[in-house]
Formats: C-alpha cells, sequence, structure tokens
C-alpha cells in the first residue's frame, strides 16, 4: 500500500507540471511578442535625431555649443550613444556642468550651466578670462565667449606663462590667490576697478578703483592677510585718496600709511 501512495504523488507532480507548461510558454511568447513590438516601434524613422537644443548659454553661443557637441543627426534617439559627444562637451572648459536629454520624437536637448568670468590675466600676447576655481574660461579657440562686463573685469598681472599651462586651468597656487583675493573683493560692488599684480608670487599687491594700493607681501597666508585688510576697511571708508598704501604683508601688524 505505501508503493502505491508514492507512485499516485508522483503522478500527481506530473500530471501539475503538464498544465504548468502550456500555460508558461503562452506567456513566453506573448512577452517575446511584446519585447519584439516594443523594438520595432522604436526603430521607426520618427525617432530620428532631427533637432539639438541648447539651454543656458549666455556666455557661450548655442550654434558653436551644438557643433562643438557633434551629435549624430538623423540617428535613432533612443539606442545612439552620447559618449563622444559627452567628450566633446568637456572640452568646453567655460560649461560647468551639463545633462542631455532625449526628448521624444527626434530633440536632444543639452541643459547646461556655465562658469562666471571674474578676471582678466594680462600676458604679453594675449589675454586669458578665469572664473573663481581658475578655470581658463577661453583656453578652447573653437569656442567665442560673449562677456558684456569683459572691461569692467578685474585685471591680473606679474603670472608666468609656465604658470598657466595646466590644460584647463591656471596652477593651484595662483587660483588660491584668485580665490582669496579677487572673489573676495567681488562681494563690494561699490568698487569699479581692480588690478591684481601677483608679483611671482613673493610680492604681491593691489589697487581698487586707481588709488587705494594694498600690500600683501608673498602668497602665504593669503587668506589671513585679506581678513585684516577687510577688518580696515571701516577705518579708511571714504579717506582712499589721503592714504599712500595699506600694509597687511605681515598680518600681526597692520600698517596704514597717509600721504
Amino acid at each position: 500500500m505505501g508503493g502505491l501512495v508514492v507512485r499516485k504523488r508522483k503522478k500527481t507532480r506530473r500530471s501539475r507540471t503538464t498544465k504548468k507548461s502550456p500555460r508558461f510558454l503562452a506567456v513566453l511568447f506573448f512577452l517575446i511578442l511584446f519585447v519584439g513590438l516594443g523594438f520595432y516601434i522604436l526603430t521607426l524613422p520618427i525617432w530620428q535625431i532631427n533637432d539639438v537644443v541648447v539651454n543656458g548659454a549666455q556666455l557661450l553661443s548655442p550654434d558653436e555649443v551644438r557643433t562643438m557637441a557633434g551629435i549624430p543627426v538623423s540617428e535613432n534617439l533612443f539606442f545612439t550613444s552620447f559618449k563622444r559627444t559627452r567628450k566633446n562637451l568637456d572640452k568646453i572648459p567655460a560649461i560647468k556642468k551639463y545633462k542631455l536629454y532625449r526628448i521624444p520624437p527626434g530633440t536632444v536637448l543639452i541643459s547646461l550651466t556655465e562658469r562666471q568670468p571674474v578676471a582678466t590675466i594680462v600676458l604679453p600676447k594675449r589675454s586669458i578670462i578665469i572664473d573663481g576655481d581658475g578655470y581658463i574660461l577661453n583656453h578652447n579657440k573653437n569656442i567665442t565667449l560673449n562677456i558684456a562686463n569683459l572691461a569692467n573685469l578685474p585685471v591680473i598681472s606679474g603670472i608666468k606663462v609656465a604658470d598657466l599651462n595646466k590644460g584647463d586651468k591656471i596652477e593651484d597656487k595662483a587660483a588660491e590667490i584668485v580665490a582669496n583675493v579677487i572673489v573676495k573683493l567681488k562681494d563690494f560692488h561699490e568698487l569699479d576697478r581692480i588690478q591684481l599684480d601677483l608679483g611671482n608670487y613673493q610680492n604681491i599687491t593691489l589697487l581698487l578703483d586707481d588709488l587705494l594700493k594694498v600690500k600683501l607681501g608673498d602668497s602665504d597666508q593669503i587668506k589671513k592677510k585679506m581678513e585684516v585688510f577687510e577688518a580696515l576697511l571701516p577705518q579708511i571708508y571714504g579717506k582712499w585718496s589721503r592714504v599712500k598704501y595699506v600694509d597687511v604683508r605681515y598680518s600681526e601688524n597692520p600698517v596704514i600709511l597717509l600721504k
């Protein structure tokens, strides 16, 4: 009797498996059909890329960004790789960040955020525009920058050309000075003209509004020196024409020399 029970159970299991097989095959068939239909629909000519839109370009020319991006027009929107496009956009230092969007039926959107110019570095044969992090915005010769207030940007001199040959960014030491001096002074909106002479990092000086000279000395503790200078500003407010210079080379012992 025990053996008969075992054989009966095995038979029942085989019967259940047999009943499930047609249902499983049907599900598999419709799944393959659905995937195949979806793939066919996505490969229709309607999904070909026919338009590239650039958002967020103010300094940059949307047409130049579009050309530089090199998005493969007429290829399939969903199956086209943007790997090469990303490499091309990474070559534009003026772009801080960007995102690519596929918008059906055939549009690619490039949404970008630009770096903001904070100063001009004057060299013997050319000038370069940098942002607050020291990136050279006009490093790519194929890109035109439209900077409305170019003449009003702070001017930086006294830097070696060798310190600029660091790819898309100036040397870290120069970038640190820019961040702690130029960017800091941008908070004082009443300043119309800022000139910074790096003096090969040994004799850094500032000239504000062609009136007030500030001696900063070498590049050591530049942030602290600027904090001391900022603290001294209320004492000479409205008296710049009477001040020969402010000396914060030694931050523990600052000097205001009157004419």
